[in-house]
C-alpha cells in the first residue's frame, strides 16, 4: 500500500513536471511567433531568432569545485564542443554544438567569480536559428526547455529575440515605424532613444506576464530599428524582456 502511494505521488510529481516545461515552451514560441508576426506586418524578413537562459548555480568552496561543476555539466550537455578553461578574475568554460541541420546553434557557459570567500557560479544557455521554419523552431524550443530543464536545478530567466532585414524604403521614419511595431503588442512604451540611424523603445504589454524594473516603470518588451546607410538595408530587432546581447 504504502509502495502504491509513493508511486501515485512520484507521478503526480512528474506529471506536474511535464505541465510546466510544456507551459514554458508554448509562452517561447507563442512570444517568438507574435514578434515574428509583427515583422511580417512590417514587410521585414526574419534573418534569426534566438532563445537566452540564465541562471545562478550556487557557491562552490574553490577552483576544484567549479572544476567538479564543470565535469557534471559536461555529462548532462553530450555533443558539446568545449573550449579551454579560461582563468583570470574568473572562471570560464564554453561548449558549442550545430544541429543536424546546421539551422541552429547552441552555447552554453559556465563562469566562477569569487565572492564573499568562495567562487559564486552562473549558467548561460543559449541557442540562435536561422530565419524561420516551424517545422524547425517549435521542437527545437521544446528539446530547448528540456534541456533547460537538465542544465538548471534553480531558478532562471529566459529572454526570446528575433532579428530581420528591410531591404526596401520604410513607409515611415524608423521612430514611427518602431512605434508601429509596438501597438501591435498593445504596449506602452517606457524609455526610447532616438538617433537619425538607431531608434530602440523599451515597453510594456500586459500580454506577457515575465517583466523586469528599471529606474523608472517595468518593461518587458524592447524594439531596436537601425538604417544602415543610404539605399542600405534597414535592420530591426525584438526581445522580450530586453534584447540580448550577449550571444
Amino acid at each position: 500500500m504504502k509502495k502504491s502511494i509513493i508511486l501515485f505521488f512520484v507521478i503526480l510529481f512528474l506529471f506536474h513536471s511535464y505541465q510546466v516545461i510544456h507551459a514554458q515552451e508554448m509562452k517561447s514560441y507563442s512570444k517568438l511567433a507574435e514578434m515574428k508576426d509583427a515583422l511580417d506586418r512590417s514587410n521585414v524578413t526574419v534573418k534569426n531568432w534566438s532563445l537566452y537562459t540564465k541562471g545562478s548555480i550556487g557557491f562552490t568552496e574553490d577552483v576544484n569545485g567549479y572544476r567538479q561543476q564543470v565535469a557534471l555539466l559536461k555529462n548532462a550537455a553530450q555533443g558539446f564542443k568545449w573550449s579551454r578553461m579560461k582563468s583570470n578574475e574568473h572562471f570560464k568554460i564554453t561548449g558549442v554544438r550545430f544541429s543536424a541541420s546546421g539551422h541552429v546553434k547552441e552555447r552554453i557557459t559556465l563562469v566562477a567569480y569569487p565572492q564573499k570567500g568562495k567562487l559564486a557560479t552562473y549558467l548561460v544557455y543559449a541557442a540562435k536559428g536561422k530565419g524561420w521554419n516551424e517545422n524547425v523552431v517549435l521542437p527545437f524550443i521544446r528539446t530547448y526547455h528540456d534541456r533547460v530543464a537538465t542544465y538548471f536545478e534553480g531558478k532562471s530567466s529566459t529572454f526570446s529575440c528575433i532579428s530581420g532585414i528591410h531591404n526596401g524604403t520604410m513607409n515611415f521614419g524608423l521612430y514611427k515605424q518602431a512605434l508601429e511595431i509596438m501597438t501591435t503588442f498593445s504596449a506602452v512604451p517606457v524609455e526610447q532613444l532616438k538617433e537619425e540611424t538607431f531608434v530602440s523603445i523599451s515597453a510594456y504589454t500586459k500580454q506577457w506576464d515575465e517583466k523586469i524594473n528599471t529606474a523608472h516603470k517595468a518593461m518587458n518588451l524592447q524594439i531596436a530599428i537601425r538604417n544602415q546607410g543610404m539605399g542600405g538595408q534597414t535592420a530591426v530587432t525584438i526581445g522580450t524582456p530586453i534584447i540580448t546581447s550577449e550571444y
